[in-house]
Formats: C-alpha cells, sequence, structure tokens
C-alpha cells in the first residue's frame, strides 16, 4: 500500500532487542498489575527483586532507600539476601567509596563494578563483598520525579560480570518503578492525613458515599471540569461520562473495584461546556472498621494536552514537516524491510535518488517561502506519479527517495522515472510565478549495486550525480564504473580543508534575545565559506561533507576555539556578557571530546557557564547511547545542552528527561507560519508547554515577524532567535550590538 502523505504509521526504534524489550514490558507489567490491585508496597519490591533476578542468573537484587534522617540507607527489600548481610548494610552512609549503591547514591549516576574485591569504590564495603562472596555489583541510582535520589537498586553476582545494554535498561526500568512505588506510598499517606493536600493537588479529586453521590470535590476538580460543588453535590460521577464508552466498560470497571478494591485506567470525560477530554482515572473504595465500603475516591488526571503533544511530535519523528511525506527515519526503516524481504524471496528492486534541478537558485532569488511552497507542490507531483504500493520520503532540502519494489526489470523502473519527469512538463505556479520543474534522477538496484541500506543510497546517489553532471533533467543507473561524483568530492574535500588554512572560512553571530524583556542573551555562531571559485557555499552543502570525512572534528574544534576566543576578547572589553550557541555535530562526540572542549575553555579562558552546545534531535536519536554518554561528560564540564530544531526529531518524552539538556529550541518551520496556521501553532504551544514541564527553557529560531514575536510572549516563550530580532552578522557588527546594548 503506498504511503499517504497525511499516514501517520510509524516505528519504535531502541537500543535492545525486540525480545529483550518485551521482557522488560512483561516485568512492568507483572509490577503495575500488583500496583492496580492496591498490593502491599513491600510484597511488590520484593516480587520486583524476584523478577529481576530470575532476568540474571546467580544474581540476587536488592532495593536500599533513606531512612526518615536522609543520611543513612537502610535494605527495603532484598528476598534473596541472608538477614545478616541486610544487617551489614542497613545503615550504610553514601559515599565515593561506599560500595555500589552508596556510590550510586552519592553521585546520582549508575555504578557498574565488574570486580569488587579490587575496585576502590568498595574499599569500605571489601569485607561484605568477601563474607558473603559477591564478585561484582550494580546500581542504579532510584530517582523521584523531582530529581530527589531516595535510594539504590542493585543486582549483585557471584561472578565477575559486566551489563550489557539489556542489563542495563533492567535496572534502569527496576529503579524506575521503585521510584513509582515509593512515590505511590508516600502519595496515598499524604492523601489520607492532610486536608491541604486535597485541596493542592494538581489532580481532580472526586469523594462520594456508599451510593456514589458526590459529597466532596477539590479545586483542582473544579478547573479541570468546570463543575463546581455546588453544581455536582449528590449527583452519581457519571454525569462526567463523555457517552464514548460501551456499557460494558463500565460493568467491569465496577465489577474490578469491587474485586479488588481499586481501579485504574484511560477514560473519556465531558467537561460542564460539552468539551470531551481524555483522562486517566483512578477509582478507590475506602471501607470501614466492619471492611464496608464507605466512600469512593475518584483521581481525576487530565492528559489530553499530553496525548496530543506526543501524537504531534511522534507524527513528526517518521514525517517532514514541510511536505508532510515519510521522513529519512521511515524511509530507512522500510527500506530494512525491503532488503530483508528480498533477501527472503530472492527479489530485486529498485530506488530512485531525485534532485529538483537548480532549486537552490529559486530558494536565493525569491525567498525560502516561494522555495518551500514549490516544495509542497513537487512533492504532490511527485506522490502522483507513483504506483499505491511505491514508498516516497523526502530526506532533506530538494532530495527525495523513492523505493519500488516488486520490479526486478531495469525497463520498469525507467519507465517510473519518466512517467517523473513527465508530470513535471508542465508548469508549477507559486505566487504569480511559473516554474519549469526539471529533476535529475538516479536508480541503483537490489542486489546488484547495494546490499545493504547505505549502499543501497550511496549508489543511488552516485546514479543522480552522474544524470546531473550530464546536463540535468536525466535519468541514470548505477554502474561501477561511476567515478566523477566521487573523484569531485574528493576535491570538494580537499578544498575544504584547505579553506581552513586559508582562512576562507569565517564566523557570524546571530543575536538571541529574552523574549520578554528584549535584553540581549546570546548568540548563536553561524560558520561560513567563501570559496574562491564557487563563491558562498551553504552550510548545508560542506556540513555534511565534513562528517563524513571525520574533518568535522577538527571544523568544529575551530569554530569552538575561535568563537569563545572573539567572545573573551568582548568580555576583556567590558561589553555586555552573553552566551555562545554552537551548533555540535553528533559526530565530534567521541570518546576524548569532554576533554578537548574542556582544553579549548582553558586555552581561552572563557567560562564554561557561557557556552552552550546545540545538537539537531533527530541526529541525536539516530547517533545512539556513546553520543549522550559523552554529553553528559559535557555537560559535567559546566557547558549547557539545547535540542536544536525541536520537534522535526523523534524523541518521545521518556528518553527527553534523561537527556542532559536545559534548552530546547524550537524549529523554524512550525514558528514561520505562526499564528495564521492552527497546526503550527497547536505544535509550538506544546513544545513550550513540554519544555517548562520539564524544567527547559524554551527559545524559538526564525522568527521574522511582529505578530510572532507577540503570540510567543502570550506563549511565555523564553528566548527569541530569527531576521526580526537580529540577522547574521560578522564580529564586527556584533560587537556594535554588544556596545548599543551596554549603553542602554
Amino acid at each position: 500500500m503506498k504511503t499517504s502523505l497525511k499516514t501517520k504509521d510509524f516505528s519504535e526504534s531502541t537500543s535492545i532487542n525486540i525480545s529483550q524489550f518485551d521482557d522488560l514490558l512483561d516485568m512492568q507489567l507483572s509490577i503495575l498489575e500488583m500496583i492496580s490491585c492496591n498490593s502491599n508496597t513491600d510484597d511488590v519490591l520484593e516480587r520486583l527483586c524476584i523478577l529481576t533476578e530470575s532476568r540474571l542468573p546467580n544474581s540476587v537484587a536488592s532495593i536500599m532507600l533513606y531512612d526518615d534522617s536522609g543520611h543513612h540507607l537502610n535494605v527495603r527489600a532484598a528476598p534473596s539476601v541472608p538477614s545478616e548481610g541486610i544487617s551489614y548494610l542497613d545503615g550504610l552512609i553514601p559515599g565515593p567509596q561506599a560500595g555500589s549503591c552508596g556510590t550510586a547514591v552519592y553521585t546520582g549516576k549508575p555504578v557498574f563494578v565488574e570486580d569488587t574485591l579490587n575496585d576502590y569504590r568498595w574499599k569500605f564495603l571489601k569485607g561484605f563483598a568477601e563474607l558473603f562472596k559477591i564478585s561484582s555489583c550494580w546500581s542504579f541510582p532510584i530517582t523521584t520525579t523531582n530529581n530527589n535520589i531516595i535510594g539504590s537498586f542493585a543486582l549483585s553476582s557471584f561472578e565477575n560480570r559486566k551489563p550489557d545494554t539489556y542489563h542495563q535498561s533492567l535496572l534502569k526500568t527496576g529503579a524506575h518503578l521503585v521510584s513509582i512505588l515509593v512515590e505511590r506510598e508516600k502519595h496515598q499517606q499524604r492523601l489520607q492525613l492532610s486536608n491541604i493536600a486535597f485541596e493542592h493537588i494538581n489532580e481532580g479529586i472526586v469523594i462520594t458515599d456508599e451510593d456514589r453521590r458526590i459529597i466532596e470535590v477539590n479545586q483542582a476538580f473544579t478547573e479541570m471540569t468546570g463543575y463546581t460543588l455546588d453544581a455536582v453535590y449528590s449527583q452519581n460521577p457519571q454525569l462526567l461520562s463523555s457517552g464514548l464508552e460501551p456499557p460494558e466498560f463500565h460493568q467491569k470497571l465496577w465489577h474490578e473495584l469491587k474485586e479488588k478494591g481499586v481501579w485504574s485506567g484511560e477514560t473519556k470525560s465531558r467537561r460542564k461546556s460539552g468539551e470531551v477530554y481524555s483522562q486517566w482515572l483512578t477509582v478507590k473504595c475506602v471501607y470501614n472498621l466492619e471492611k464496608d465500603i464507605s466512600h469512593y475516591v475518584f483521581i481525576l488526571n487530565d492528559i489530553s494536552k499530553l496525548k496530543e503533544a506526543e501524537d504531534d511530535l511522534r507524527y513528526l519523528a517518521h514525517h517532514d514537516t514541510l511536505t508532510n511525506l515519510p521522513n529519512r527515519l521511515y524511509f530507512q526503516d522500510r527500506l530494512s524491510q525491503a532488503i530483508s524481504r528480498a533477501k527472503r524471496l530472492k527479489k530485486k528492486f529498485g530506488l530512485l535518488f531525485i534532485d529538483i534541478d537548480n532549486f537552490k537558485n529559486i530558494n536565493d532569488s525569491l525567498g525560502h517561502q516561494v522555495g518551500d511552497r514549490l516544495l509542497q507542490l513537487v512533492s504532490e507531483r511527485l506522490y502522483n506519479s507513483l504506483r499505491k504500493h511505491d514508498v516516497i520520503a523526502r530526506l532533506g532540502g530538494d532530495e527525495f527517495i523513492v523505493l519500488i519494489e516488486n520490479t526486478d526489470k531495469p525497463v520498469e523502473l525507467r519507465h517510473i522515472a519518466d512517467k517523473i519527469k513527465t508530470n513535471f512538463k508542465y508548469p508549477i505556479r507559486v505566487r504569480s510565478h511559473d516554474f519549469q520543474i526539471t529533476a535529475s534522477i538516479g536508480i541503483s538496484i537490489y542486489p546488484e549495486n547495494g546490499q545493504s541500506s547505505d549502499e543501497l543510497l550511496r549508489t543511488a546517489d552516485s546514479a543522480m550525480y552522474e544524470a546531473k553532471n550530464s546536463g540535468r533533467n536525466r535519468v541514470a543507473f548505477y554502474t561501477p564504473e561511476l567515478t566523477d561524483t566521487i573523484q569531485q568530492r574528493v576535491i570538494f574535500e580537499a578544498d575544504l580543508r584547505k579553506a581552513l588554512e586559508l582562512s576562507q572560512i569565517y564566523l557570524n553571530y546571530q543575536p538571541q534575545y529574552n523574549a520578554l524583556t528584549g535584553e540581549l542573551i546570546g548568540a548563536e555562531v553561524l560558520v561560513r565559506w567563501e570559496h574562491p571559485k564557487n563563491g558562498m557555499i551553504p552550510p548545508s552543502v560542506f556540513i555534511p561533507i565534513a562528517e563524513d570525512t571525520g574533518f568535522i572534528c577538527e571544523l568544529g574544534l575551530w569554530i569552538t576555539s575561535s568563537a569563545c576566543q572573539q567572545a573573551q576578547i568582548w568580555r576583556k572589553k567590558g561589553l555586555k556578557e552573553f552566551k555562545l550557541a554552537i551548533n555540535l555535530s553528533p559526530h565530534q562526540l567521541t570518546d576524548n571530546s569532554a576533554y578537548t572542549f574542556k582544553q579549548a575553555l582553558y586555552k581561552t579562558d572563557f567560562p564554561p557557564d557561557l557556552l552552550d552546545f546545540e545538537i539537531t534531535e533527530s541526529l541525536l536519536m539516530e547517533s545512539g547511547c556513546n553520543a549522550i554518554e559523552q554529553l553528559f561528560k559535557i555537560r559535567e564540564i559546566g557547558i549547557g545542552l539545547a535540542l536544536d530544531d525541536f520537534g522535526t526529531g523523534h524523541s518521545s518524552m521518556s528518553q527527553l528527561k534523561h537527556l542532559p539538556i536545559q534548552k530546547l529550541k524550537i524549529d523554524k518551520s512550525f514558528v514561520r507560519d505562526i499564528p495564521q496556521d492552527k497546526n503550527d501553532v497547536a505544535i509550538t504551544r506544546s513544545i513550550i508547554a513540554l519544555g517548562h514541564a520539564l524544567d527547559l527553557k524554551v527559545l524559538a529560531e526564525g522568527v521574522e515577524t511582529k505578530e510572532q514575536v507577540d503570540f510567543l510572549r502570550d506563549e511565555h516563550c523564553d528566548e527569541l532567535q530569527g531576521y526580526f530580532t537580529g540577522k547574521p552578522v560578522s564580529a564586527s557588527d556584533f560587537e556594535k550590538i554588544l556596545v548599543s546594548s551596554n549603553s542602554t
């Protein structure tokens, strides 16, 4: 079935395999089921330990939590640890040499000790390790939603071993479940003991008598539903029902509530205004001394905004925001599936790599608004040129890729390419301009031209360049003799390296302002290349080549060092202090990247807290755990981190809260059409709300009109960047801006 322009089909990616993922999910569901049944917390914690131990033979699991003093750790659950071992561990004081658990709590980071007898972190617990034959111990800190560390979740083994990704995920999952249980326990205690909490809690609360007649509601309920206590007093909570659930739903709810005393689940509810919204509802029975039900407590969480934001971000993760076509991530997944099918069935298929000829000239001469609209119409022409089961995606810029399955003849692929060219015979009209579009198309075939995704994309790309070099508006099949493109790329790479040596590369600075006060607070550093023959080369052209060749590390370090050196000169002149924002490629995140940047700051004497690195969301998600680990090390230096082009990648909220970032940058594609475009308005609001919910600053880039500024201020966006507030300028011109800021 052909991929629709409006399809919200997507796939999830993970660093563990499907079987392991399912295993973790089963464990979570087992624990969550006990929670939903209102099981005793200690019983659930012991069950969690047993389930975890079963996933690592020859091991024991333990949960240690702070005591009431907040200074000592005690064992809360360890069903397989003898009582002597528990007595030995109780009262443990966290520190850098307090074993895996004490060190994890002290540092707030996971600790994986492979050899307890020879690891300095076990200095004060070496006797314990020898006595109970603990050879290795992995521990994960338990953190509350307020980022308070309350204890540790650990797996100890009787053999020396190192955790793989699955075991780390197992510990992380266990720690998270413990956090939920502990917070749930404390929350229940506070709810029962404090009337103040009842009125100030964020969740809406309804209390009924044994006949389900409402007798009390809190302020959050009134704000959420629009109903006051007077309006609902003595009525059945059924008045809030949306009517969208079948009768069986409510029958099952009350049956389970009667059997277990508690029920939780997602429901559709209706506000007083008539608006239907999603909520997470928990209903609990309250019993009197005779163990008869005396009251029911309904706890309501409005999750409508959360679900809308998550749906938007998931869709954006797999679709191009401009054309609504699938993006590179989605296409890579479909291409991998096609390779697996073709290999299994001994079939062939083709890739069409399409580049719109001379599109850059249109963008440069008529502006991005015309160019973007043209790309949308081009996408529609391409889509309508294909068969129902073909898959088309936008790779970026004016490049598109098409997967053609169910064909093993080059003539059929050529026929499809010719049909695309034919559909471009008629001009495309945008804002009184008629554009005669042509396309250069390169074709590669599996398995002759490549047996992996990267090989097929590379050979199709080379064929496309051959078509373009042959005069554009051509179709070319890949052949092993295609070397011109590769040679040109080598020449281009050499020119790029010389450009740095010959000072052809320089920096511009685009100011960033506080959205509320208008105060200058920062500047994004933008790299420029003035080629002696080809003129200005945009970063979108030379940065990918620098990344492919590995030159990006040298170039990126030069950018950082030069920008910090220049900013330090301004600081010594007494000019206004501001933050530098520098784009960071994931390719720069090597094992020693943190040390390299630390040295650069040391040499320039530039404060790390005045430097922010910006990294693109989609590239970060594709770079894997090692890149994220390096970001944590960079953050330890004091350098800030911002997630650039947010909303165009595919990070989930669960991933987002574990990244060491302090700022989200709303991509200009969402800002461009606000406040006119309702979809962009909704997405922008969602991103701002999500950022603030995670205690992150939010910066909107691409701000070009006063209407956009007013909208963003009203929505409490923190920072602004764009042509309306300031274009990218040279160092000398930016110094004038600083001087002007000093005088105001």
